[in-house]
């Protein structure tokens, strides 16, 4: 797997190295201007694109709607994944049409599965703190706060009857 990761900090950078499915191959970049001329390049070739939103001076919502720009563009582009601040900003990722997003701080074996989910093109496994497009993420342990119980992937009848909180 070739990865593409956007992070402005080397702990962030560590958090997602760390993992990683063994033999990935990451090409790191600090700005989403720099991740955009690497994609640009003649020989870039990504599995998937792993974003942190808070990257400097733009962020990783524009990394994706520049990405998604190319797309529309008729080049093919690998899927989007945003690391994001707080889960308020699933809005920002549909908006910038992310593939997946997981709330910070990351859960390495999350972001593992979501990685291995999207670069192989299979739904994203509901975890708590992901998120998809049209799906909001399932927050509680290990995914922030539990503001939110919207399970991924379950529809209203399968909640309602779990006893749920159903929501259309």
């Amino acid at each position: 797997m070739r990865i593409l990761l956007v992070s402005s900090g080397p702990s962030l950078t560590r958090q997602v190295t760390a993992a990683l499915p063994a033999g990935a191959e990451v090409v790191e970049v600090r700005t989403p201007q720099r991740g955009l001329a690497v994609l640009d390049e003649d020989d870039a070739s990504f599995d998937v694109i792993l974003g942190d939103a808070d990257t400097h001076p733009t962020g990783g919502f524009y990394l994706a709607r520049e990405i998604r720009a190319r797309q529309t563009e008729g080049r093919e582009v690998p899927p989007i994944v945003l690391l994001i601040a707080r889960p308020q900003d699933e809005y920002l990722s549909q908006w910038s049409q992310a593939d997946a997003w997981i709330v910070k701080p990351v859960d390495p074996f999350d972001l593992a599965e979501v990685l291995e989910a999207v670069g192989a093109g299979k739904p994203v496994p509901a975890l708590p703190g992901v998120g998809t497009l049209g799906h909001a993420p399932r927050l509680g342990p290990g995914g922030g706060t539990s503001a939110d119980r919207t399970l991924v992937g379950e529809t209203p009848r399968e909640l309602e009857s779990a006893g749920g909180d159903v929501r259309e």
